[in-house]
């Protein structure tokens, strides 16, 4: 038997991301995509040519610097001139990584909230413009190389490129020329307002739109009903709580707006094809530690800080927790001690200097926290199999 769905001119993908996971790829775009939107959050970093991107029925022109921020709530597409391709970075990832930059779990909500308060379109600077491309070559190098645990990679290039993005777009002339018509404001309140009792009515009542225009047209954007938009926006939330062992099930069915344990199991199981508590184990190996919220605020802290003369003592201090705790943490979530994680950040951001700034290797090792430049090109090599001098050149 043939059934004969409603057309819709929009494709809905997911590649199910466990939380920290995430893909970048190196592309050339001949042509022009069809309507989509993703359970992923997508980073594109334009390095050639010029094209126009629709995000929610509005489009932008878009070149070589930009930096387009898509979420899970953008109905996009990349609109192609047959004489003019574009090269750029696309960055995949899950909101679960998203959430773990936000560390703090009071947080969580306004995690969420300020996704998009403007234009999702930078223009970088030179300067940022240089430091973005070599932080994406850069990883996209390593994942082509190794099967290693890329965690802490993941996380440092998603706080680099968010760091990059909202300095830049404070001066982005983009962000003052756009007005977000009904349809982007109504998914960004489903998003932003899932974890209530969300009904079209609280949304026509926000909005000052008539419910069935809202129903009609959110049907005609995504493709899918309202209560199966908010099912998707509430389960892809709760995939990324599910990696902190320290909240239970039924506190996360709660958080994202499931009245009942039960009734979070089957839309759960639904969407995901497997429970909410088979999943936790496929992502944490069924340990009795895996994620925890402690482990990654305190890595985020010693990312944020770590060209400063950080030391095990002031850490355990600021994070109220004892040496041996701070290290156990570590050690659980990332396999680093606090040293060996201090210094991989160190490394990092130096190269990133070495390539973008064009400074001698001895005031790099100073920017970034070594004592002296010896122990900034020991540590250099160990990490990446040359020396500063020998990637200078290189690049």
């Amino acid at each position: 038997m043939v059934e004969n769905f409603p057309y819709a001119s929009v494709d809905y993908f997911s590649k199910k991301f466990k939380p920290t996971d995430l893909s970048i790829q190196k592309e050339t775009i001949r042509k022009s995509e069809t309507r989509h939107y993703r359970d992923e959050i997508e980073f594109l970093i334009i390095l050639e040519g010029s094209a126009e991107i629709e995000i929610n029925h509005t489009i932008f022109s878009i070149g070589k610097g930009d930096f387009i921020q898509l979420m899970p709530y953008h109905v996009t597409r990349l609109l192609i001139s047959e004489k003019s391709p574009i090269e750029l970075y696309r960055i995949r990832f899950s909101i679960g990584l998203l959430l773990l930059i936000s560390t703090d779990k009071t947080r969580y909500l306004n995690a969420i909230k300020n996704i998009d308060k403007s234009i999702p379109i930078t223009s970088l600077d030179e300067k940022a413009r240089r430091q973005v491309e070599f932080l994406c070559e850069s990883v996209y190098a390593e994942k082509q190389t190794t099967n290693e645990n890329l965690d802490v990679l993941h996380i440092s290039l998603v706080s680099y490129l968010s760091y990059f993005a909202n300095k830049n777009q404070q001066v982005s002339l983009k962000e003052k020329s756009l007005e977000r018509d009904i349809m982007w404001k109504a998914l960004e309140y489903i998003q932003i307002h899932h974890q209530e009792q969300v009904t079209l009515q609280m949304i026509s009542k926000e909005l000052a739109v008539d419910e069935q225009q809202i129903k009609n047209k959110l049907k005609e954007l995504t493709g899918v009903s309202f209560y199966s938009l908010l099912n998707q926006v509430r389960i892809r939330n709760a995939v990324a709580l599910l990696q902190f062992d320290d909240l239970s099930i039924n506190q996360i069915g709660k958080i994202c707006g499931y009245q009942t344990e039960a009734y979070f199991y089957k839309l759960f199981k639904a969407i995901m094809g497997v429970t909410p508590l088979t999943y936790r184990k496929s992502v944490i190996g069924g340990s009795s530690i895996g994620n925890s919220y402690d482990a990654w605020e305190i890595a985020i802290y010693i990312l944020e800080n770590c060209r400063m003369g950080l030391s095990l003592d002031e850490v355990a201090l600021m994070m109220n927790v004892s040496k041996k705790k701070l290290n156990h943490l570590l050690l659980t979530t990332f396999n680093v001690t606090f040293k060996e994680l201090l210094t991989q950040f160190r490394v990092q951001i130096g190269k990133t200097f070495l390539v973008s700034l064009d400074l001698p290797v001895q005031e790099v090792a100073v920017m970034v926290g070594f004592s002296d430049s010896t122990t900034f090109i020991r540590n250099f090599k160990a990490v990446y199999g040359v020396t500063p001098k020998q990637v200078m050149k290189a690049y």
